[in-house]
């Protein structure tokens, strides 16, 4: 669709503009690719105040001199067992690395450095408690070191005391066994653990090392808790969700009988971007997030925490997907920022700690004073949005000091524009807004056929905009009213099963908004931003078919549900089975067979009839190939056939692929013709998602004009692109041509009088068309032209 598209390209320009807000780029160290993808990152000072990034690799350990920031230089490489995941801390001149591919705890002495680069590398697999792997290791400020996810028990958390050597009978000193931890830090007599499996943070008491008590637990927004880290104060935690479109969210932790969340904000949202693991420095907190890069956010006010700056290490990616930047180490006593990025190594930054600029009030009714909720405030010329709360109350802010006008909206009253608010790093800027109400009314309105301009019955009409929609259908005069109207902007689409959908957009309506009439032209369209009755079936246990706007999912960097509808139809909706969103396996098709099924369309009406649609396809293999299928059936009442398929080894998987069948080809067109598509999941551990957008029923004749034997016009060249080339082999006068789309819309009209050579310019969608040349208001030619 034309509006998001657009939408896109300004949130380009968005991203563009933000990829570099107060950090900056002082150099790139990639490492060879025999070493694989990297993975986690680590900071590390020598006695005579050299700093390095410790980086792991699928293959190793890097340790890299990053003292002269634009000149990285790498000093140590060892290799070590094969895996993605590598975690690292360090106590003292030595390095402690855990990964998931086995050999237990990696040791590196850095003590030789800087004079000596030959270092001592030594692994630890445990005694009490055995491990060969672990996920992730934290090590406190007494030197005490928790072994994280590892293959022991339920992969809680081994305690190590570093302060005596690997073989001392005190090395091992207790075990933390109640959840799974992904990741976790101390901070004095308290362990902060990530219980992803579970859903929750949980708060440990490890004062005694021998016997870890779980004090409390609290489940994080998208129920993945990732990672957690605890504020300098101690009162406020704030985790990670390694999800799709997932937060950074705040608790007050002061009180673990009461753990309270604070704020949750999210890196571009929307776009289902990937947070991986967070951090605080001061006042702040610094994250990897995948796709988007480094983040830093103001956590001073952690009920309002502002985004004040950021770097994408990876331009490329953006979205969903398990891209980009894994780790990030903000702590150099030099103020830089290192971090990792799987695909391009080593960024060190430049980072600049600019407080937020914040802005918070109240809003209440004009007339009554009561306080307003749901007032979306928005901060103009930036893309800071926010809604007021029950008791009418909204904060927010910015990165960059500055004037803004600042928009209070909601439904059913008068927006109010205070203008030339200034916004200063540091401080907070209170600004109250009053709405006045506006009088409701009553929008009426009618939808005809074109042509006839029959009224039409039970057709549906859809008036939304971004504070509002409404729903309903009309009369047997074709006739609808909603009651309790405000004055706004609209977008409204109107359709019938048996009609092509209508959809305007930006339509001002008010009391003077008397006779609103959407003509519809008749043929077979759905873009299922109206729900027209398609009859989801099957017997799987999830990922049903359903009508929504997609909620896209990825496994790796591929989509398996798709982020977004075909971008060329009305509105955002598709069906796609399973729409929770989350991980890839999720909500995807699961232990059996999921139907769509169209309403009943009269093929009969066409002289050759063609079935058009977009359909998405994903199976992802899991233990076995994945001998998964999508089908695409038609049924003409007495039969059904198969006439387009897709599996594992289809080169338009994880995309819109769109499909012109002739239904001839395949079956008899009948008055009782059905559209069905189905997918299922049928072996063990397959991902499945499928979808299905712009359905529609075209006439693919061909009529040519006996008129034109002997080619009195050459149209080229077909397929075209953005030019349509018509050249008339005599001069004619009064030339008229006219375009229309395959449901018979008529595009656009032209007129020329005595010219042999007519270019058209055209911004037309890939699909067919057919042309009309007409002289002297007889019609002269017909042809059909097709746009790749």
């Amino acid at each position: 669709m034309k509006k998001i598209l657009l939408f896109a390209i300004v949130l380009l320009q968005i991203n563009f503009a933000s990829a570099q807000l107060n950090m900056s780029l002082l150099s790139q160290f990639t490492f060879p690719g025999s070493r694989g993808d990297v993975s986690d990152i680590w900071g590390y000072v020598d006695e005579n105040g050299n700093e390095y990034a410790i980086v792991g690799l699928q293959e190793g350990v890097a340790i890299v001199d990053v003292t002269n920031p634009t000149s990285p230089n790498e000093v140590f490489y060892t290799a070590g067992a094969t895996t993605i995941w590598r975690d690292m801390k360090t106590w003292g001149d030595k390095a402690y690395i855990t990964n998931e591919g086995g050999n237990g705890l990696m040791i590196i002495d850095m003590s030789p450095l800087p004079g000596s680069t030959s270092l001592t590398v030594t692994n630890y697999t445990g005694s009490n408690y055995p491990f060969t792997t672990a996920h992730n290791l934290y090590i406190d400020e007494n030197g005490y070191c928790y072994i994280i996810g590892a293959d022991n028990g339920v992969g809680g958390a081994i305690i190590l005391n570093l302060n005596v050597p690997t073989t001392d009978t005190n090395f091992e000193v207790g075990r933390y066994n109640d959840y799974y931890l992904h990741d976790g830090m101390v901070r004095g007599d308290t362990l902060w653990g990530g219980a992803i499996n579970d859903g929750f943070l949980v708060a440990v008491d490890v004062s005694t090392k021998s016997n870890p008590v779980t004090m409390a637990t609290k489940i994080t927004p998208s129920s993945f808790t990732h990672n957690i880290w605890i504020s300098p104060d101690g009162q406020t935690v704030v985790t990670t969700d390694e999800k799709s479109n997932a937060y950074l969210a705040a608790y007050d932790v002061s009180n673990l009988a009461n753990i309270t969340e604070t704020d949750r904000i999210q890196s571009s949202p929307g776009q289902n971007v990937i947070p991986h693991n967070v951090h605080f420095k001061d006042n702040f907190i610094v994250t990897s997030y995948y796709r988007d890069g480094v983040t830093i956010h103001d956590v001073s006010d952690p009920y309002n925490i502002i985004e004040v700056g950021n770097y994408d290490t990876s331009p490329a990616f953006s979205g969903n997907g398990f891209n980009g930047c894994w780790g990030v180490y903000p702590w150099l006593p030099s103020g830089n920022v290192i971090a990792s990025d799987i695909e391009n190594g080593l960024f060190v930054l430049g980072a600049t700690y600019a407080g937020a600029c914040y802005l918070k009030g109240n809003v209440t009714n004009l007339n009554t004073t009561a306080n307003l909720d749901g007032v979306q405030v928005d901060i103009l010329s930036s893309s800071i949005s926010t809604n007021s709360n029950v008791i009418g109350n909204y904060s927010t802010g910015l990165a960059t000091a500055g004037s803004y006008d600042v928009v209070f909206s909601k439904a059913g009253f008068k927006n109010d524009t205070t203008f030339n608010v200034s916004l200063t790093n540091g401080n907070t800027t209170i600004v109250d807004a009053q709405l006045e109400p506006l009088v409701a009314f009553n929008f009426s309105g009618q939808v005809l056929e074109s042509g006839t301009m029959n009224p039409i019955a039970n057709a549906k009409v859809r008036i939304e905009n971004s504070q509002s929609s409404t729903v309903v259908s009309t009369n047997a005069s074709g006739n609808f009213t909603v009651n309790g109207f405000t004055e706004a902007t609209y977008n409204v689409t109107a359709g019938k099963w048996g009609y092509v959908t209508s959809c305007s957009n930006n339509q001002t309506i008010n009391q003077s908004t008397t006779a609103y009439t959407v003509v519809l032209d008749k043929g077979y369209y759905d873009d299922f931003s109206l729900d027209f009755n398609w009859v989801a079936t099957g017997n799987a246990s999830t990922g049903d078919w359903e009508r929504g706007v997609p909620n896209g999912t990825m496994l790796g960097s591929l989509e398996s549900n798709p982020g977004a509808d075909v971008l060329t139809d009305c509105n955002d909706e598709a069906f796609v089975t399973g729409n929770a969103g989350g991980g890839a396996g999720d909500d995807d098709v699961d232990d059996g067979t999921v139907i769509l099924t169209s309403p009943v369309f009269d093929a009969t009406l066409f002289f050759d009839p063609y079935v058009e649609y977009d359909r998405w396809f994903f199976t992802g293999s899991g233990g076995s190939q994945s001998t998964d299928v999508l089908s695409v059936k038609l049924s003409n009442g007495s039969a059904s056939i198969e006439i387009d398929n897709a599996n594992i080894n289809s080169s338009d998987n994880s995309t819109w692929a769109n499909r012109s069948i002739r239904i001839s080809d395949f079956i008899t067109p009948t008055n009782n013709m059905r559209f069905i598509i189905e997918t299922a999941d049928l072996g063990s551990g397959h991902l499945v998602e499928a979808g299905l957008d712009k359905f529609m029923v075209f006439d693919g004749a061909v009529a040519i004009n006996e008129i034109d034997d002997n080619d009195k016009f050459i149209i080229s060249p077909n397929p075209f692109n953005e030019v349509i080339n018509v050249k008339l082999n005599t001069e004619l006068s009064n030339i008229e041509i006219k375009i229309f789309d395959v449901t018979g819309k008529l595009l656009d009209s032209y007129s020329f009088n005595n010219q042999q050579i007519i270019s058209l310019n055209n911004n037309y969608e890939n699909g067919i068309y057919m042309i009309n040349i007409y002289t002297n208001n007889e019609l002269v030619k017909t042809q059909k032209l097709i746009k790749f």
